[in-house]
């Protein structure tokens, strides 16, 4: 069954509300990128993140959409979007493996500023046709430790916060929040596209680093499936009719997201996007994509609108 969007106000609220997280991303990569010339490092991250909370806030869905959406669709400014995913992902996955209130604050700020230590190489390597050198290789194996450095001088005194950020490559930790960090890390990188491979679809990612040996889930693994769903908002899907359509909500049943698609089954624009229950036999989802598979423009605020209409189904 398809729901047809009707130009409304929605649509300008939709477009408002991406300038906004736009904004937000460029504020946040400015601080990223050179920490120690700004006098009120702490104050003004703090403000970014209540300000990406808030967005957060306004519509999970749509988040995740748009979120999954930069971090899978270009290299342009990686290391922030990758940031705001992981970010937005602890955040919702963290109560369902049980980190606590004192620990979620510090695992929220600890995935925006994980990376500090390499902002500017994290964007070189995702647009670098080559594979590391051995200079980068060396700064990449010393960026958490260094991180956390920066993060001191910049005047955090939070110690787990900065636990966190020199924890989130050390293999084997048994500490929840570091785990969580280190696996939403694993999984945004493994979707975001380089130069030198274009990013998988979110279910393999998903499969690669959440399906333990012996093919069991850990907690983890169960809390981000049943938190984001078999294909989350952002992931591109065929559908039973051959069309190729986008996730855009949650539908609370496993693997029946509602979608728009986006081409048809002959591959051609789909000129006005429909809300589409895969829960319905002949538009269910027989796959994942990778997002550069799909050539296609999306129209992110029409898209987003009609994410809306879900909520009233």
């Amino acid at each position: 069954m398809a729901f047809t969007a009707q130009p409304d106000p929605a649509y300008g609220a939709m477009q408002d509300w991406m300038a906004r997280w736009t904004e937000l991303e460029a504020q946040l990569a400015a601080l990223l990128s050179a920490p120690r010339q700004y006098a009120d490092f702490l104050p003004r991250l703090e403000r970014l993140r209540a300000d990406a909370e808030a967005l957060l806030a306004t519509d999970e869905d749509a988040t995740l959409y748009w979120l999954f959406q930069l971090a899978a669709s270009t290299s342009v400014g990686y290391s922030t979007s990758h940031a705001m995913a992981c970010w937005a992902m602890c955040r919702l996955v963290g109560p369902a493996v049980g980190v606590s209130a004192p620990d979620a604050a510090a695992l929220e700020r600890a995935a925006l500023t994980m990376n500090i230590g390499m902002t500017r190489l994290q964007d070189t390597l995702a647009a670098q046709a080559h594979p590391p050198t051995e200079e980068q290789r060396a700064l990449i194996d010393t960026h958490a430790a260094r991180g956390a450095q920066c993060l001191r001088e910049c005047g955090v005194r939070d110690a787990r916060w900065l636990d966190i950020v020199e924890q989130h490559h050390e293999a084997d930790s048994h500490d929840t929040a570091v785990r969580l960090l280190q696996r939403m890390d694993r999984y945004t990188a493994l979707i975001s596209p380089r130069e030198t491979r274009p990013g998988r679809n979110l279910t393999d990612s998903a499969r690669t680093l959440l399906v333990r040996p012996g093919g069991r889930l850990d907690d983890i693994g169960r809390a981000l499936l049943q938190t984001l769903g078999i294909c989350p908002p952002g992931t591109f899907v065929r559908l039973a009719d051959g069309q190729v359509a986008v996730v855009l909500r949650r539908s609370g049943r496993p693997g029946e997201p509602w979608v728009s698609a986006v081409l048809d089954a002959d591959g051609h624009p789909v000129l006005e996007p429909a809300l589409i229950d895969t829960g319905d036999e002949a538009t269910a989802i027989e796959a994942a994509l990778q997002t550069a598979t799909v050539r296609v423009r999306l129209n992110h605020p029409r898209l987003l609108q009609l994410s809306r209409l879900a909520l009233q189904r």
